[in-house]
């Protein structure tokens, strides 16, 4: 059986991407293309989000995928977990995923590097692993 997906978005404040995984085993060019129109989505979320709630976690769901929104405390990124309902993913377990997430991206890397962030999504691609491991 396959396992259920969950996808991570790293959104700068534009929503323009900075990083994406997600645990699904196969992407497709579509998949690619998906995932382009859900962060320019989520862009408009994010900023209703941002204004709502401050840094405070915020959810809601989309279909089949309960979706988590949680903004940077050093990097103003905003962190965008989105997991299949059948994970069965709460509001205390998700903040305690995406604070992990924000604390290590930010021990990773600098506001100065994010800020001359060219847009290539592969600048970030050896944080995949810790992303792996917080997902677990």
């Amino acid at each position: 059986m396959a396992k259920p997906k969950q996808e991570l978005y790293i959104l700068d404040r534009g929503g323009q991407m900075v990083f994406y995984f997600s645990n699904a085993k196969d992407q497709t060019a579509e998949d690619d293309q998906n995932k382009l129109l859900t962060a320019s989505y989520l862009t408009g979320v994010l900023q209703f989000a941002k204004a709502a709630s401050g840094n405070l976690i915020s959810s809601f769901e989309m279909g089949k995928s309960d979706i988590f929104l949680k903004k940077g405390n050093i990097i103003e990124l905003f962190y965008v977990l989105i997991a299949e309902k059948k994970v069965k993913m709460n509001d205390k377990k998700a903040d305690k995923i995406l604070t992990s997430i924000v604390e290590e991206f930010e021990n990773c890397y600098t506001p100065d590097q994010i800020s001359n962030w060219d847009g290539d999504l592969d600048a970030c691609i050896e944080f995949t692993p810790t992303i792996k491991k917080i997902l677990k």
